[in-house]
């Protein structure tokens, strides 16, 4: 499994960062800066892995990458469809899942838009204007030029069949089933300015997982950029509710 920006200078909690769709594991660089020290960061990429890239597929990969790669179960940031991973990797893989930060995303699609419209476009405009329009969109307050084109040049790598897949997938599941069986300590962070998901629903996900708790941010859909400095506080409060879990509760500590 390739990996982003990388903080690797550090042995503390594992943290292993998801994107979502078509959005480099670069969006995470601003957090995993605020963090460096604390934590050991590891950006995914998993759009630019060999395919297939349905959810449940790159979800046992990551559950692969995790085993080879650190050996002990780690607190799992996934954004957008990055989150969708993230609950289908806690649900076949619990072991290796210490924690949960879910970040503008959700167990299923519905009251997501057209979602066959989307694949359809995704399709027949592939390329430069449609990868454009959708970083466009995820981003409350707009990226920089120069790192706007590092997003860019990333979603030009990415195979069309990987994002056709993965929305595929993630439209046709529905994990709503699984979030009662979470045993992991869990937060939910959601940007108010979201055009793709309403507070309501990041509402709706916590209320299903045991001991969720929800925060609203003042951003759009990709806080962990815009907000690094108030994502970084949920995440250390996440990590100091994690130490304090009793059995069941989450761990850090190998299971294999």
């Amino acid at each position: 499994m390739p990996t982003g920006d990388d903080e690797r200078g550090v042995r503390g909690p594992v943290v292993l960062a998801v994107p979502g769709t078509l959005c480099a594991p670069a969006v995470f660089r601003p957090l995993a800066g605020r963090l460096a020290g604390q934590v050991e960061f590891d950006a995914v990429s998993w759009m630019t892995e060999p395919g297939p890239w349905d959810l449940g597929t790159v979800a046992d990969r990551l559950a692969a990458h995790i085993t080879r790669r650190h050996g002990a179960p780690v607190v799992v940031v996934g954004h957008s469809t990055g989150g969708a991973i993230a609950l289908r990797l806690v649900a076949a893989h619990a072991g290796l899942v210490a924690g949960l930060l879910l970040v503008d995303t959700g167990a299923h699609m519905r009251g997501h838009g057209d979602v066959d419209a989307i694949l359809t476009a995704l399709a027949t405009d592939w390329g430069p204007r449609l990868h454009a329009g959708v970083l466009d969109r995820s981003f409350a307050t707009p990226p920089d030029p120069a790192f706007r084109d590092e997003l860019l040049d990333y979603a030009a790598a990415v195979p069309v069949q990987a994002a056709l897949d993965a929305l595929r997938s993630q439209r046709d599941l529905d994990l709503t089933p699984e979030l009662a069986r979470i045993d992991c300590p869990v937060t939910v962070l959601h940007g108010r300015r979201d055009p793709t998901r309403t507070p309501d629903q990041a509402r709706e996900l916590a209320d299903a997982i045991p001991g969720a708790r929800l925060h609203l941010l003042d951003t759009g859909h990709t806080p962990v950029y815009e907000a690094p400095d108030e994502v970084a506080t949920e995440l250390l409060a996440l990590l100091t509710r994690l130490r304090g879990a009793g059995p069941g509760g989450g761990s850090l500590e190998s299971p294999m």
